[in-house]
């Protein structure tokens, strides 16, 4: 892409073997931008919603006549990676979805219905139901969760291998595709502002009811703590302590119950957001153009 071409030029060396060669690449590491002069100049931007499809090459043919101009829209949105960072269409967001958030996510806890938790599941580790078993590729202790690669899992006991050795007995209590399970939960606070509610990301280890826990913050009369590990299955509050069945994880699992699933946020919802918050981008207006690259150029000189 021309817009790499701009940067510095840098020797990366590259293994070959048991040998080192050096690969000449662009320094994307030397992060540029716009003056803050030309950031703050009247009707210096224009609003875009990117349509599904168009590239930055697209636009900038559109904008400024020249698709050689696409790293100024890149540029111009502080977007480090050109593809990935990118607003994707339809069928490129459900292809980046099934790849990212691929295989099954299986919850599990412990066989008496409580937490489970183990710092050292990881890369090495494995979960055996019967004669299947599969590799753990992902574990997200606050969620209960394990992402594995194969294995028609189903819910009840099972063996989780840390290491190749240490092996715990856990239950499966909840199994589904990756892109659908939760990705975390959100609770609807009133914002006191003409009646609207604000959606806040909760600590889903706290007690799923009107007062709630915020990750980095707390709203409302408790604040919910996450689990001490050292004192069994349950965790410590300020109200006293709340059994993991009835935490939002431990409802979304069913835990003790049926499966409750008022608030969470699935990967695939989750990803659409984000997808969905990168269309609206800022385009620097045409008159400005030939400014922006006499800065970058300048910026760029060694």
């Amino acid at each position: 892409m021309a817009y790499f071409s701009k940067f510095p030029i840098l020797q990366y060396p590259v293994r070959d073997g048991n040998e080192f060669r050096f690969a000449f690449v662009a320094n994307l590491l030397r992060r540029v931008g716009l003056s803050e002069d030309m950031k703050g100049a009247d009707g210096a931007f224009i609003e875009y919603n990117i349509k599904d499809g168009e590239r930055p090459e697209h636009i900038a043919e559109r904008i400024y006549g020249d698709p050689s101009f696409h790293w100024l829209v890149i540029l111009t949105n502080d977007i480090v990676d050109p593809y990935h960072g990118w607003y994707k269409s339809g069928n490129a967001l459900e292809k980046y979805v099934q790849s990212k958030h691929g295989g099954k996510s299986v919850f599990i806890g412990t066989t008496a219905d409580g937490y489970f938790y183990s710092k050292y599941v990881g890369t090495g580790s494995s979960l055996s139901q019967g004669s299947l078993s599969a590799a753990v590729v992902d574990y997200t202790p606050e969620l209960c969760k394990l992402t594995v690669r194969g294995g028609e899992f189903s819910e009840g006991n099972a063996t989780l291998t840390v290491s190749g050795s240490t092996a715990y007995n856990v239950q499966i209590f909840r199994v589904e595709p990756s892109f659908t399970a939760v990705n975390h939960f959100e609770f609807q606070h009133n914002s006191g502002i003409c009646g609207a509610n604000d959606e806040f990301t909760v600590d889903p280890l706290s007690q799923q009811n009107a007062s709630f826990s915020l990750v980095g913050g707390v709203v409302g009369a408790t604040a919910d703590e996450y689990p001490n590990t050292s004192q069994g299955l349950t965790y410590q509050s300020v109200s006293g302590i709340v059994d993991f069945w009835d935490t939002y994880i431990g409802r979304y699992m069913g835990v003790s119950g049926d499966k409750v699933n008022t608030y969470g946020v699935s990967n695939l919802l989750h990803e659409t957001r984000v997808n969905d918050d990168k269309r609206t981008i800022k385009i620097l207006h045409p008159r400005f153009k030939r400014e922006a690259l006499t800065q970058l150029e300048a910026l760029l000189r060694v």
